[in-house]
């Protein structure tokens, strides 16, 4: 069997476990898109890399000791 490197949104939804209309403003977000790739004449076929949406999902990760950390540092400065 061939793990996929590309998926499809329904395929990166079973993956994650988010909607299908969620990625898709996901993937429109004019801020913060998810990496993706649009194929032929009308740009209909989307596909996602597996390691670059990863990539992208780690970076939407909310650290909360740094909130905690830039509030302590205001206090104290």
């Amino acid at each position: 069997m061939v793990a996929r490197e590309y998926f499809k949104v329904s395929e990166l939804a079973e993956y994650t476990g988010i909607s299908d209309r969620t990625l898709w403003d996901l993937l429109k977000d004019p801020v913060n898109p998810i990496p993706h790739y649009r194929i032929g004449a009308a740009g209909r076929i989307v596909r996602i890399k597996k390691s670059e949406f990863d990539q992208w999902m780690q970076e939407q990760m909310i650290r909360e000791s740094s909130l905690v950390d830039d509030v302590l540092e205001d206090i104290f400065e």
